[in-house]
């Protein structure tokens, strides 16, 4: 398939030039070092081109079913901003989303987040008013059930707040 094949399907993304010589040196190396089988571990997975902890992590997390917490932009944003799980870099918001999430939400957590990040509590124009987390800050404070609240995403966001 070479780059030209590669580059038409992913010129929407950014660094689609370097992501594509990854994904062909990837392919290469998953061929040569693990017989063409994705690897499991996290410092197997780290050591394939152009692939970090986040990677590794949604990998683990979506392709083998893993409780891990991969920290994007998004999820820095969030953690820090709602208080969530504050950190000075992604490892340290990474480490505490995993101590504080329940086990339970630990496989969906981050896509919820990632969402949330994307679309509510964005960048530039964050819609506050609208936030489910603030919303939860307020349930978390009454003595009431987070099934109550009918809503999986609401009930894992009430409780890290109660915590």
């Amino acid at each position: 398939m070479g780059l030209d094949g590669i580059t038409p399907y992913i010129k929407s993304i950014g660094l689609y030039n370097s992501k594509a010589k990854n994904i062909i040196a990837t392919c290469e190396a998953l061929m040569a070092r693990h017989g063409g089988e994705v690897p499991r571990t996290r410092e197997a997975l780290e050591e394939l081109p152009g692939v970090g902890r986040k990677t590794a992590n949604v990998v683990m997390n979506t392709a083998f079913g893993e409780s891990t917490m991969a920290v994007d932009t998004h999820i820095f944003r969030v953690a820090n901003r709602t208080g969530l799980a504050l950190g000075k870099n992604v490892r340290a918001v990474e480490d505490r989303l995993m101590k504080f999430v329940p086990a339970e939400f630990l496989r969906d957590a981050h896509h919820w987040l990632i969402l949330h990040g994307r679309y509510v509590c964005t960048a530039r124009k964050p819609a506050c008013p609208g936030c489910i987390i603030e919303i939860s800050v307020s349930i978390a404070t009454r003595p009431r059930s987070p099934s109550r609240d009918g809503c999986r995403h609401a009930a894992f966001l009430w409780c890290l707040l109660a915590r």
